[in-house]
């Protein structure tokens, strides 16, 4: 696992696990080689995108084998192998966690505007993460290749949650009888909760699986991050955001400050939450929003520019305000 240091404890937080060395290179160090390498891939989308190599219409598609392949077989693989047991009181805080960030985030869409399309994009971006891509990216990094089973537990949860709140941002603001057909479907569709629910049926009945059906399903998880970073720098764009720039401004403060620091304080103190557990509530809500948020919003009447534009900035923003947590606090959450 990776470890910051725990050495010699000092100034005014050397009553709190972790923050010792928070002023040290160490935790620079470690969030720099978590980060950076995000950034060069990312980046690498976008230059792959620039000369014309690729289409931004083809990544999308490509887009579509990381979420339907490489995030639920990445899951599977990482619960299938993790030795650690979930604690169920844990899968309570990070259900209620992400439910009570779904209706703040609906009564803050309809604070900031009364455009239903709006509404809808804006709620659904305040609090649903790129927990697949992202997530397991930083999780991988952060706790080690072997250690991440806590998180894929989490993302089971939070993506189950995240797919059927996000039908309701819509439903919810467009008036009427919500479809709950259609809230049930998107659920039972979803390829991250089909890869955690098999794997632990695997898990738990003992199911040994051969070396020529574990083997593909390595390889397909491997592909994951990489492929996943250059699908989102492949499909970053910037070019409408002067229209939007206000509504963008404060839901990218709340998805990247305002979420993830009460979300962590509460379970810090309050829930008592620690390691592994600590560590993957945080990356749940210190993500930028997900992908998936645009093609819900063209599919449901959301606002799809709006939803592009606050995909892009949460994406380029996330990468600096989670360097900075695991440069401050990146002790604590390992602790």
């Amino acid at each position: 696992m990776a470890q910051y240091s725990r050495g010699r404890r000092r100034g005014w937080l050397q009553n709190v696990p972790g923050c010792g060395t928070i002023l040290g290179m160490e935790q620079f160090w470690t969030s720099f080689n978590i980060v950076i390498p995000l950034v060069i891939m990312m980046a690498t989308g976008m230059l792959i995108r620039r000369v014309g190599l690729v289409s931004e219409d083809a990544f999308r598609i490509i887009n579509r084998i990381v979420f339907y392949i490489g995030i639920p077989t990445l899951v599977f693989h990482a619960v299938v192998t993790d030795t650690t047991t979930a604690r169920w009181q844990y899968a309570l805080w990070v259900a209620g966690s992400v439910l009570v960030a779904f209706v703040l985030s609906l009564l803050l869409g309809r604070a900031l505007t009364k455009d239903p399309a709006k509404r809808g994009t804006l709620a659904q971006a305040a609090y649903r993460s790129n927990d697949g891509i992202f997530g397991l990216a930083v999780a991988t990094a952060l706790l080690g290749e072997g250690n991440t089973g806590t998180m894929a537990f989490t993302l089971v949860i939070s993506a189950t949650l995240f797919g059927v709140t996000g039908v309701l941002c819509y439903e919810l603001n467009r008036g009427g009888k919500v479809k709950l057909g259609k809230v049930l479907l998107n659920t039972i569709k979803n390829p991250v909760l089909i890869g955690g629910v098999l794997a632990l049926i695997v898990r738990f009945t003992g199911l040994q699986l051969p070396y020529v059906i574990l083997k593909p399903i390595e390889y397909f998880k491997s592909m994951c991050t990489p492929l996943g970073f250059l699908v989102l720098g492949g499909v970053l764009s910037f070019k409408s955001l002067k229209e939007d720039w206000k509504l963008v401004t404060v839901i990218s403060a709340v998805k990247l400050i305002a979420f993830p620091v009460a979300v962590c304080t509460i379970a810090y103190f309050v829930g008592g939450l620690r390691g592994p557990e600590l560590a993957s509530i945080f990356i749940v809500f210190s993500a930028p929003t997900a992908m998936s948020c645009l093609p819900m919003a063209s599919e449901l009447g959301g606002d799809v520019k709006l939803s592009g534009e606050l995909i892009a900035v949460t994406t380029v923003l996330s990468l600096l305000t989670v360097f900075l947590y695991l440069t401050f606090f990146g002790g604590i959450l390992t602790a």
